[in-house]
């Protein structure tokens, strides 16, 4: 099934998202043509250098578009047409099927409240009793790892490491059952051996819960070690979708190659890093056709002509127009 296609099983679709800000008259654009899917209790990574537009992807699922921001296409989560529902929808979905994990878990909760509000706050706007969300919000503590919940839920966010807070943040998430978490780089503020811990909890809970998970990061390797399947955005594109089991050992299209060239290797399975030649462009200064033409070895006159189609490759779908063209 390609990305662009809908299954029964799927928390989130995403087909043909285009997104746009700035005065209709010169617009700057920020996506063009987005395809994915998340089906339950599925792992789907998206990776790719900073600025591809792999926040405003996760992002979209809930919504949570730019201000001003011209969006089309479709975005279905958990059974919601996330693209021009209105603001009850979207409360009702960020309240009880979607939630996310976000890169900071300083800036995902109130500074001024206690933990123990904020992981209650969901399951209150339900109608849950007090006294069984509070014996809720114990249990999810315990089970990410928070020794003593019952003094947990006093004490303030400050109060915490930032592998602690993680852990409540992901609590958080979980309290009210979603059908999808969005985790946007949820270890990139933690020291490696939290990293560790924090991934294999959420899949742990991701498999044992059934809930399909959109996980945003630029680490290849965690990508290729917990993804089911992985799509790699370059300047507001996808230009590859592949298993996760091919990632590293495969990649189709030049840039996922580059990537691969350029991250180190903790098993020396690979040579040294080298650097990917150029500089990121964003959507919006990208050159006509391949967006990656102008840092791309094998490009010649026609990856200009015009943005690549999507064509299989082996086990991946790639958008170039010769992906054997560039090998490690």
């Amino acid at each position: 099934m390609s990305a662009a296609e809908h299954g029964p099983d799927d928390v989130l679709t995403v087909r043909g998202l285009r997104m746009e800000a700035g005065p209709p008259g010169s617009p700057v654009p920020l996506l063009d043509g987005v395809d994915l899917r998340v089906g339950r209790g599925e792992t789907v990574g998206l990776v790719g250098e900073s600025g591809s537009g792999k926040s405003l992807t996760a992002r979209a699922a809930l919504g949570l578009f730019p201000a001003g921001a011209r969006v089309s296409g479709a975005v279905t989560a958990a059974g919601t047409e996330v693209i021009g529902a209105d603001r009850a929808a979207l409360r009702g979905l960020r309240r009880h099927r979607v939630s996310m994990v976000f890169q900071d878990p300083r800036a995902a909760v109130n500074p001024v409240r206690r933990v123990g509000d904020h992981l209650t706050e969901a399951l209150r706007a339900r109608g849950v009793p007090r006294r069984e969300a509070r014996d809720r919000a114990l249990d999810l503590l315990e089970r990410v790892g928070i020794r003593d919940p019952r003094t947990a839920v006093r004490r303030f966010p400050h109060e915490f490491s930032g592998g602690m807070l993680q852990r409540v943040v992901i609590a958080g998430a979980l309290s009210t059952g979603p059908d999808l978490i969005l985790a946007d780089e949820p270890t990139t503020a933690l020291d490696v051996t939290t990293q560790a811990e924090v991934i294999a909890l959420l899949d742990s809970l991701r498999r044992e819960r059934g809930t399909g998970m959109l996980f945003v990061t630029h680490d290849l390797d965690l990508a290729a070690a917990i993804c089911d399947r992985v799509h790699v955005m370059y300047a507001g594109r996808i230009v590859e979708e592949t298993t996760g089991a091919e990632l590293l050992s495969a990649p189709a299209h030049p840039y996922t190659r580059a990537l691969v060239a350029a991250s180190p290797s903790l098993h020396g399975d690979r040579g040294a890093p080298v650097p990917v030649a150029g500089r990121p462009r964003s959507l919006a200064e990208a050159p006509s056709g391949c967006s990656f033409r102008d840092r791309c070895p094998a490009a010649d006159d026609a990856c200009a002509a015009a943005v690549p189609a999507v064509r299989r490759h082996g086990g991946a779908a790639v958008a170039c127009l010769r992906p054997a063209a560039v090998a490690l």
